[in-house]
């Protein structure tokens, strides 16, 4: 992959840069899994009581 595909494929900026960390080998590729579920796993919205 070169850095042109990436910002194709890049969701987001963050996305964007933790693709470029990857393909720079400075984060392994289990890192990046968890960082891409952390960044986009959806926050839980507390329900409010009425």
């Amino acid at each position: 992959m070169y850095p042109e595909i990436i910002s194709k494929m890049a969701f987001s900026k963050a996305h964007k840069d933790l693709l470029l960390k990857l393909y720079n080998k400075e984060i392994t590729r289990r890192e990046y899994d968890r960082l891409v579920q952390e960044l986009y796993e959806p926050i839980p919205q507390p329900v409010e009581k009425k």
